[in-house]
């Protein structure tokens, strides 16, 4: 790796790691309000992953996803104005920590909601695959979500479509408070990938060179059509679960002591040829200058204005359009015809299937055989399995 690679993963790392202090210490003064969940200890594997992205590579992150975000290449002054509520919050202010919305840049959002985010992340890969340009999608979950459903929906059918997906397990020892040894029969998330025919792989994940490495080689087997990867990441996050929470009532202080010992940043100071070391003191005090201007940013940034405040929350009025002002397609020429509703979606889904082709259909046993009540008829021979594309019975997963 050249120099110029080390310096950029140590810049994003700290950058992570002092945005994250100084919006734990705007939380503990009550700046911020609701949940924030800090990525303080685990800047590697984000880092390491999101260094192989382009921006029209999309990310599906979960609750602690401050750093996905700036690992993508969100400007710490958009986060910390979300985060403060500020109209110049990368979602105007609306969202807050656990709603990081940024298509430009391929930041698909963070949620609150444990699980979901692989599904998404299925979907961003198919729509990559159907489109052909080459893009990768990533998820990235903890380890409590590896035993909801959407785990099994998500790997599965990224394995039977060779989506160019990356699933990164944040694993973090504790879901909550909820040890990994405890909630997982299996001691290693990476050994499920085989069940699904996906391979997979265990990394130190405070190690960031080790990640980047294991990820460089997920995104380039992505991108040449060989499908997804699982990238177990051991980790620890050395502040609490979230902000304000109590932190040892199930883990002890000389546990946290030992982690904040394996500090990624740390540890590539430590392996970085010794003329780098002055780079990386600049580097610090560059980070350190553009964490208290985005925080300043935030601060003096407005506030939503208040008559906006269902904007978003319910569909806009549409008015019926007139006659005049509707843009018609040509009528069809020809005598009435009588047909059955059966036949009618027939003769919709191929008309607008050969004028649009990013419509594609989904559900069991629609491709070759048609639809279990023959909706898709011949369609399958026109577009073939992308778009008539036959699925598991995981409705929840393809929706």
């Amino acid at each position: 790796m050249s120099h110029n690679q080390l310096l950029s993963l140590y810049r994003t790392m700290c950058i992570i790691r002092q945005t994250e202090e100084e919006l734990a210490r705007c939380h503990q003064r009550g700046l911020i309000h609701g949940a924030c969940h800090t990525y303080v200890g685990q800047e590697a594997i984000a880092t390491g992953v999101c260094a192989h992205l382009t921006p029209t590579d999309t990310v599906f992150s979960t609750h602690r996803g401050h750093g996905h975000a700036l690992a993508k290449g969100m400007p710490p002054r958009e986060l910390m104005a979300e985060l403060f509520g500020r109209v110049t919050g990368c979602s105007r202010g609306r969202g807050g920590s656990m709603h990081l919305f940024s298509p430009e840049i391929g930041m698909m959002g963070t949620s609150g909601i444990v699980g979901p985010c692989m599904l998404q992340a299925c979907g961003g890969g198919y729509s990559a695959m159907l489109l052909k340009n080459g893009n990768v999608a990533v998820a990235f979950f903890g380890d409590g979500a590896v035993n909801n459903g959407a785990f099994h929906e998500a790997l599965n059918m990224a394995s039977i479509w060779k989506l160019p997906t990356l699933f990164i397990c944040e694993n973090n020892q504790y879901a909550t408070e909820v040890p990994f040894s405890y909630s997982s029969g299996s001691d290693s998330v990476a050994a499920r990938a085989a069940g699904y025919g996906l391979p997979g792989f265990e990394v130190d994940g405070n190690d960031v060179l080790e990640v980047a490495r294991l990820a460089g080689e997920a995104v380039a087997r992505a991108r040449a059509g060989q499908g997804a990867t699982l990238i177990e990441c051991r980790t620890y996050r050395t502040r609490a679960h979230a902000e304000g929470m109590g932190d040892f009532t199930y883990r002890t202080r000389e546990e946290v002591d030992a982690w904040k010992g394996r500090c990624p940043i740390l540890r590539l100071r430590a392996a970085a040829p010794s003329e780098l070391v002055q780079e990386m003191d600049a580097i610090d005090a560059e980070v350190l200058e553009m964490v208290r201007e985005a925080r300043e940013f935030a601060e003096k940034s407005a506030y939503p204005d208040a008559a906006s405040a269902t904007t978003h929350v319910y569909s806009a009025r549409v008015m019926p359009s007139t006659p005049e002002s509707a843009t018609l397609r040509p009528a069809v020429s020809g005598p009435p015809r009588e047909i059955s509703f059966t036949q009618a979606t027939v003769e919709a889904l191929a008309g607008e299937m050969a004028r649009n082709p990013a419509i594609f259909v989904m559900g069991e046993g629609i491709g070759i055989r048609g639809g279990n009540f023959r909706t898709t008829p011949g369609l399958y021979d026109l577009h073939g399995p992308a778009r008539l594309c036959d699925t598991p019975i995981c409705e929840r997963g393809f929706v």
